[in-house]
């Protein structure tokens, strides 16, 4: 509850200093965009958190305490090497409303490999992050199969994109303004840290 109040602080911030500079800039209000991302928001606390098990102080306090150390390495590289498993099931439908949210919010999206770059990157991290957690497995099967989930989202968006884009117009993100650049990441950075406070 603390980490879901803390990233809805944070990004009310972000969102209010965003509409002042789209006040300013283009004299232009923007609200579908912030109601989809504080549910993005969500979506990553949600997956972080409850899901993924994503590192947090309290574990790492706990196990420096009784273990002595925090990095508890349980790596797999050989893809599918006990076949395709349930989970791996579970990885694609987890990331498949990435691959929706992300169009729907940013129209750099748009574009296929935007999305998959992103999805693999955000997947990266969460795997890396995996190595400072005690029971959980750094897996490229998970590396793979959360791609395909978010692939999988983002062609669903583009089979439907036609009839949302009449309801919902994804923000550019300006290429001159580091600070909008940046927001898809500022999104995964809130969360993670949230999560990882709580």
């Amino acid at each position: 509850m603390l980490s879901l109040a803390l990233a809805l602080i944070l990004i009310s911030i972000y969102n209010y200093k965003q509409q002042k500079l789209f006040e300013r800039v283009l004299n232009y209000k923007e609200i579908k965009h912030y109601v989809i991302g504080y549910g993005y928001l969500l979506y990553l606390l949600i997956m972080l958190k409850e899901v993924i098990g994503f590192p947090r102080i309290t574990y790492w306090i706990r196990a420096l305490n009784v273990q002595g150390d925090i990095f508890d390495p349980n790596i797999s590289l050989v893809p599918f090497g006990n076949g395709v498993l349930y989970s791996d099931y579970l990885n694609i439908i987890m990331f498949i409303p990435l691959g929706i949210i992300l169009p729907l919010m940013w129209k750099k999206f748009h574009h296929f490999k935007y999305t998959v770059k992103y999805a693999f990157f955000l997947s990266l991290f969460i795997e890396v992050s995996q190595l400072f957690t005690r029971f959980r497995a750094t897996d490229v099967n998970d590396l793979i199969m959360n791609t395909l989930g978010a692939i999988i989202g983002w062609l669903i968006y583009f089979i439907f994109s036609r009839l949302l884009l009449k309801f919902i117009q994804p923000i550019p993100l300006f290429t001159s303004s580091r600070f909008l650049s940046q927001e898809p990441k500022i999104y995964v950075l809130i969360a993670a840290v949230c999560t990882f406070l709580s």
